[in-house]
């Protein structure tokens, strides 16, 4: 029956203002998990805290927490909470296993980005030394939530063996790994225009979007591979 409403709602025009409150729908909770994920962030020591927090959240929205949901029970907010922080505090370890790496990598290309730009490196490092860290913090980026995708759906997988399918998941999931990086660049620019938009609802925004493209279509792809 729903796909029946929704194909009239297509058909008489009605489709488009369909979408915008279903959009619309989702604003609380991409700013409730806007608020979840910089207070996990900061639980894991900003650094630390990222993998985790992203995993742990994504977790959350795929139904894995019991007890995550308010509205569930009897435990209301601070049953769902300490649900949230069970579940994050046995991630700390694991996610930061799957992701640590990229995530140091990233940091350290971002910072040698960071100087050149700042005209603090010495000359020899441009153009080859400024774009090859250009490269690699990219690279290092998207191999950062690939690990975090594959951790959520394989957390007992060795550390190594995630390294190898993030790294093989930019190529493998072409068309999920360009969707991610350009909703996220888009958000970003929108989140410069209006700084609202960032503060508001970046963090929501980052595990959401990495759930529904890059979890989801790991899920597919290693489904189709165990049949």
């Amino acid at each position: 029956m729903t796909q029946v409403r929704e194909d009239r709602g297509e058909a008489d025009g009605s489709g488009a203002p369909h979408g915008v409150m279903a959009a619309l729908a989702w604003l609380p909770r991409l700013l409730a998990l806007h608020v979840a994920w910089a207070v996990l962030v900061l639980c894991g020591g900003v650094i630390g805290g990222i993998a985790p927090a992203t995993a742990t959240l994504a977790a959350v929205l795929r139904g894995e927490v019991p007890g995550a949901d308010p509205l569930e029970g009897k435990s209301g907010f601070g049953g769902a909470a300490r649900a949230v922080l069970g579940r994050f505090r046995a991630e700390l370890g694991p996610a930061n296993g799957a992701a640590g790496p990229f995530l140091v990598i990233g940091l350290a290309a971002g910072a040698n980005l960071a100087l050149g730009i700042a005209g603090a490196l010495p000359s020899w490092f441009f153009p080859a030394g400024f774009a090859a860290a250009g490269v690699l913090a990219a690279i290092s980026v998207l191999a950062l939530f690939h690990a975090i995708a594959l951790h959520v759906l394989r957390p007992g997988a060795p550390a190594p063996m995630l390294w190898r399918g993030a790294l093989a998941g930019i190529v493998l999931l072409p068309m999920a790994t360009v969707s991610w990086a350009i909703t996220l660049v888009a958000v970003g620019i929108v989140s410069g225009i209006i700084q609202p938009v960032g503060l508001l609802l970046g963090g929501g925004i980052l595990v959401a979007v990495t759930t529904l493209v890059l979890v989801r279509s790991w899920q597919s792809r290693l489904d189709a591979a165990t049949v």
